[in-house]
């Protein structure tokens, strides 16, 4: 008689779950090497628009693969990618019209929040389908071993 391991138990937001852990911290990480160097290059004045390029990119993309958690509970492929697109897209028009309002601001460096907006962008994007593709994360329900002979 061996004993199986359980499988991870997965509910309908586990992928999300998994590209939030796998996403967050590495684009983190290059938000902040960004905003050091747009320091570096453009002077101090750089650092408010580049912090809040940061920060909001970070909560626009980290609330999306929540609310997707969410509101995913279907296993309709059709429904998931409607759903997943709105979001998306929501999520980047509502980050571009951010820029667009406080790129004017006295107090704010437009083109550090725009550079360090996309440079977050680009790698929450990278990281999040890196750690969907490198998820194990069961496809199908695993055979039960009653040992009953029953099928």
């Amino acid at each position: 008689m061996t004993d199986h391991p359980q499988p991870p138990v997965t509910g309908p937001g586990a992928p999300f779950a998994v590209m939030l852990r796998g996403a967050l911290v590495p684009a983190a990480v290059a938000g902040v090497v960004t905003l050091v160097v747009l320091v570096l290059v453009r002077g101090g004045d750089a650092l408010a628009g580049g912090a809040l390029g940061l920060v909001v990119s970070l909560v626009f993309y980290a609330s999306g693969m929540f609310l997707l958690s969410r509101l995913v509970r279907s296993t309709s492929p059709h429904a998931f990618f409607a759903v997943a697109m709105t979001v998306y897209l929501a999520q980047v028009i509502l980050l571009l019209l951010f820029i667009y309002v406080f790129r004017g601001a006295p107090w704010v460096d437009g083109p550090a929040l725009g550079i360090t907006a996309l440079v977050v962008t680009l790698a929450w994007q990278a990281f999040a389908y890196r750690a969907l593709r490198t998820a194990r994360l069961p496809i199908y329900d695993e055979p039960d071993d009653t040992g009953d002979g029953a099928r």
